[in-house]
């Protein structure tokens, strides 16, 4: 199982032509008294020399040290991160292209584990649905956004109880899939109109992207628990929509195109019915809701869309795509050694990651 931290900022001591990576592995706040610790590097530009570099025992304190060889070659776009495997959960350190990135202590943040149990529920802090039209119609493709938190101060896993993150989905929706996001497409599964997700949750929060279809205009969106932010965001043109459950708010400019928005703050389980005709937005109570959730939401729910939507435009999520492809390509690995991937499909996903990051 895999789950990724990266504390910044990281530390190193420099000496010449490499550095030391000086760090430490924890366990919630205490050092670590046991376990070892994996160096590895990416290379874009030279996919043979993608993997892991070395590995040492952690020494008294959750203490370890790497001696990172030829840091100059790391001009080229080269990144080391450790990582460290604890109760069958993978967590990772920071990045670290050379000794520019050094600053502080290099951690390693690693946290007991807890199979979640029937009550076990995450809040869902915002969430995002995208709606567009199908072409032809009738229908929608969906393309559904959650951040939830962990909380605790622990690792949650799958048990018996069920998977470690679970929601209810559209009464008929198709064609479900997972896009880019804190979960790999092999930890989510799709059955009896819910997601659930198998991969271990860390302490923190987390975005999940799924993407589906609804076959007609008409269709609900459940809500389960308390949402801290919800926004329904409809594609233009959409034609004449009745929403009922979320208060109408004006347009969105995001992507080069336009989106009509229905939002809703601190909610509880509801559902959400979409139909097509006259828009219900009528009335003053209605005008005024809609003129607070404009406020709150524009430090809430729309920083998620916007977000998770550009990953690639600003340089802060520029760096947070490339973490996330460092997890992937260590994910990977860590398949691969586990005999869970065929050589050939390793090899596609393994050089379609690192073309990504030659960038």
């Amino acid at each position: 199982m895999l789950a990724a931290a990266f504390p910044l900022p990281v530390s190193a001591q420099q000496s010449r032509g490499s550095f030391r990576l000086v760090g430490e592995v924890r366990i919630g706040s205490a050092p670590a008294d046991s376990g070892t610790v994996v160096l590895h590097r990416v290379s874009p530009s030279s996919p043979d020399l993608t993997g892991k570099v070395d590995s040492v025992r952690i020494a008294a304190g959750g203490r370890f040290e790497f001696a990172v060889e030829n840091a100059s070659d790391s001009t080229v776009g080269d990144v080391f991160f450790a990582s460290v495997h604890f109760e069958n959960v993978l967590y990772f350190g920071g990045p670290v292209t050379g000794p520019a990135d050094i600053d502080g202590t290099y951690v390693v943040q690693a946290y007991r584990r807890v199979g979640v149990g029937p009550d076990t529920r995450l809040p869902v802090r915002i969430r995002n649905v995208f709606v567009e039209p199908a072409q032809p119609g009738p229908g929608w493709f969906v393309t559904d956004l959650f951040e939830v938190e962990n909380e605790l101060e622990v690792t949650l896993v799958a048990s018996e109880e069920g998977a470690t993150w679970s929601h209810a989905l559209p009464p008929g929706a198709l064609g479900f899939s997972v896009g880019p996001s804190d979960v790999a497409p092999e930890a989510a599964s799709f059955s009896g109109g819910r997601v659930h997700v198998s991969a271990p949750i860390p302490p923190g929060e987390h975005v999940y992207l799924f993407r589906y279809s609804m076959p007609e205009d008409n269709f609900t969106l459940p809500m389960e628990g308390a949402t801290g932010s919800m926004e329904l965001l409809f594609s233009e043109p959409a034609g004449e929509l009745s929403v009922t459950g979320l208060a109408s708010l004006g347009p969105m400019n995001m992507d080069g195109g336009t989106f009509r928005r229905f939002a809703g703050r601190e909610m509880a389980s509801a559902v959400v019915v979409v139909e097509r005709g006259a828009t219900l937005t009528d009335g003053r109570s209605m005008q005024f809701l809609a003129a607070l959730l404009a406020l709150a939401l524009t430090a809430a729910g729309s920083i998620l869309a916007l977000r998770s939507r550009s990953r690639g435009g600003s340089p802060g999520a520029r760096a947070g795509r490339r973490r996330e492809l460092l997890i992937a390509v260590a994910r990977l690995d860590e398949a691969r050694n586990a005999g869970e991937i065929a050589d050939g499909e390793y090899a596609r996903q393994r050089g379609a990651l690192l073309r990504e990051l030659k960038g």
